[in-house]
């Protein structure tokens, strides 16, 4: 059985695989090889922010998240849409402060949630 992962119908998901459900036409078997991909790169590239962070490799901030910002448009991750643009955009400008850390742990706390959910898949 499938679990409710749908935004859309219960808006307390933090994700929505219609768009990944349609561009697999309804195979499953390929939605859950997509679903892998998203468990096994997506935490990577968080902890690949964390660790640049915490050397101040802002470059590196800024290139991870905009190599997964778009894997997270296609699983519609809404509640981090705007800080994993505004990580690529405060990196871009090597801003530091609290604003920087406060995404980047937000984003760190949602993938971990999503990656949980994905998993029961």
């Amino acid at each position: 059985m499938t679990p409710n992962v749908t935004a859309g119908t219960n808006p307390s998901k933090l994700f929505d695989l219609s768009m990944i459900e349609n561009f697999c036409r309804g195979n499953q078997e390929q939605v859950k090889k997509m679903i892998k991909v998203f468990i096994s790169q997506v935490p990577q590239s968080v902890e690949a922010i964390k660790l640049a962070y915490s050397k101040h490799n802002f470059s590196t901030i800024k290139n991870e998240a905009h190599r997964i910002k778009p894997i997270l448009s296609y699983y519609a991750v809404l509640t981090v849409e705007h800080d994993i643009k505004q990580i690529e955009s405060l990196a871009a400008s090597e801003a530091t402060g609290n604003e920087l850390e406060s995404k980047i742990n937000n984003l760190d706390e949602v993938v971990t949630k999503i990656v949980d959910e994905l998993k029961t898949y």
